[in-house]
């Protein structure tokens, strides 16, 4: 039998020591490794989403080159080698061209420019904020949920809101009533951005429109220009036409598709609706006014920006009117597949 001294307690707590230390260091190794581990997901996040910014700032300035270059037609912006047309204040009209050379249409149609996607809208195929009539006020704001008792009030507001007056309509509001609910007075203006309507008494209320991601800039605009392009208009705003049925709005989208629409009594014959005349109402060319959405595969946002052809302008040929970053909107499920956006004969300038 050994005698006990302290070298064997000595012993047991160095080998205790040792369990812990070996313990501690493994725990400290798994942190430091879920540490560079969940560093390395950012850094690759942070790439992805870089590299995806730099997508869009190149669909952009693709976009910006083609409005800057190509004119615009009956179908939408034509990327053949053409002659250059005279420089107007507003778009020239094209007497002819060939079915079969490339064009880009101007209804939001997706197309892919590598992993960026890039979609071009004719303003005047939208619901103008600033000139539409009551009636299609009152249409558009039912594919938003709104009830029909309460579209009236909200009309006589927003016309109010962008009237030069302080004369108040009925249910309408001024400055007094903006005053009683605490609110900024209206901008005795036209509207500068599709979402400037929620500065409007009441209109911030309508969740639909409030959300960022609810497509109401996709379906109004507020450029200065007159007329409703039929080539370009959403099917969601063709289904609002007076009388107008499914059937009808599938056979003029796919008209459109192979030839465009040049006239009321055609688009008639298409919808089988009887189509007001007169260039309020009807006008089969282009605005100078697109709204260009540019998305891209690693970016939360798309960018959504307004342009103005201003080809009389000493600096530049176009102006940007308005610019934000929104959540992906979601268009028709995502069943539109996106086209080549077509650019390799047109990487010069016309001559």
């Amino acid at each position: 039998m050994r005698p006990i001294d302290g070298r064997d307690g000595e012993s047991g707590f160095a080998l205790v020591l040792v369990l812990v230390v070996i313990v501690a260091l493994s725990l400290m190794t798994e942190a430091m490794t879920r540490w560079v581990s969940s560093a390395l997901d950012g850094a690759f996040a942070n790439r992805e989403e870089v590299g995806a910014r730099l997508q869009i700032a190149e669909a952009t300035a693709v976009s910006l080159y083609l409005l800057g270059t190509r004119p615009l037609s009956f179908r939408g912006m034509e990327t053949s080698a053409i002659a250059r047309l005279p420089a107007t204040s507003t778009p020239a009209m094209i007497a002819a061209f060939d079915p079969a050379e490339n064009y880009v249409r101007l209804d939001d149609h997706p197309y892919r420019l590598d992993d960026a996607v890039l979609r071009l809208q004719d303003a005047r195929g939208l619901i103008n904020l600033n000139f539409a009539s009551a009636d299609d006020l009152f249409a558009v704001l039912g594919l938003f949920g709104v009830a029909a008792e309460d579209r009236g009030p909200l009309i006589s507001k927003l016309q109010d809101y962008i009237d030069a007056d302080s004369l108040t309509r009925l249910n309408g509001a001024e400055a007094p009533q903006y005053a009683d609910a605490g609110r900024e007075p209206p901008a005795n203006a036209p509207l500068r951005t599709p979402w400037e309507v929620r500065q409007i008494l009441d209109w911030d209320k309508i969740d639909h429109i409030a959300r960022e991601d609810s497509g109401w800039g996709s379906l109004t605009s507020t450029g200065v220009f007159a007329g409703l392009n039929l080539n370009t208009t959403p099917p969601a705003l063709l289904s609002l036409m007076p009388w107008m049925t499914p059937e009808g709005v599938d056979d003029v989208v796919r008209w459109r598709r192979e030839q465009p629409i040049t006239s009321p009594s055609q688009f008639g014959v298409l919808a089988g609706i009887p189509m007001p005349v007169g260039p309020s109402r009807f006008l089969s060319f282009p605005a100078d006014n697109l709204a260009i959405t540019v998305s891209a595969k690693g970016a939360p946002l798309e960018r959504y920006f307004a342009v103005r052809l201003t080809p009389q302008s000493r600096e530049r040929p176009w102006t940007i009117d308005y610019d934000v970053e929104m959540p992906l909107a979601d268009r028709d499920g995502g069943e539109t597949k996106p086209d080549a956006l077509p650019i390799p004969p047109i990487l010069s300038p016309i001559p």
